[in-house]
């Protein structure tokens, strides 16, 4: 069969650049998307660390039979071997153990915690060894990834001998 000029082969401009405009526009959804999937994946993997931190403590402290001293920064929690001072600084030498939160994850003051739970009031948390419960005091510390509107609180209630994470997506308007 001989073509003829009216038959056309391939793509015209006008179609090749609908379709890279049409890409271009899925796959930027596609970056908000997967950002916000990383944001939400980093608060969570925050409070799941700090909360185990704070076990991991209560543990020790159970297992020394000593008080520790968990004293905290914007971004660091360091744990040290005897009570809490309200005043002054800990001795680098009791240090026990520490932890950095990841980068952009930082400890805020001032929010309001889930559960009815209260914030620490201050920047150290004396752990007190007991007997078969948990040694980690009552309250709360609220974590934020960057400048986002993303949490993660860890909490230790009263009523439960266990410190558990929640989560807020929304600045801390609802927890889940």
């Amino acid at each position: 069969m001989v073509k003829t000029s009216a038959q056309k082969e391939g793509f015209t401009l006008i179609e090749v650049l609908v379709v890279v405009a049409i890409m271009g526009i899925l796959s930027s959804i596609g970056v908000v998307s997967l950002q916000h999937a990383i944001q939400n994946a980093r608060i969570k993997d925050a409070g799941i660390n700090v909360a185990a931190y704070f076990e991991r403590t209560a543990n020790e402290a159970n297992r020394m039979s000593s008080k520790l001293c968990v004293v905290g920064t914007n971004t660091t929690l360091k744990t040290y071997k005897g009570a809490c001072e309200e005043t002054g600084t800990v001795a680098d030498a009791n240090l026990i153990d520490q932890m950095t939160l990841e980068s952009l994850n930082e400890i805020v003051q001032g929010k309001t915690c889930p559960d009815g739970a209260t914030e620490f009031s201050s920047d150290r948390i004396t752990y007190k060894p007991k007997l078969g419960l948990s040694a980690i005091p009552t309250g709360c510390v609220v974590i934020r990834y960057g400048r986002t509107d993303r949490f993660a609180a860890v909490v230790k209630l009263a009523t439960k001998n266990s410190v558990y994470y929640k989560l807020s997506y929304d600045s801390g308007a609802s927890w889940f």
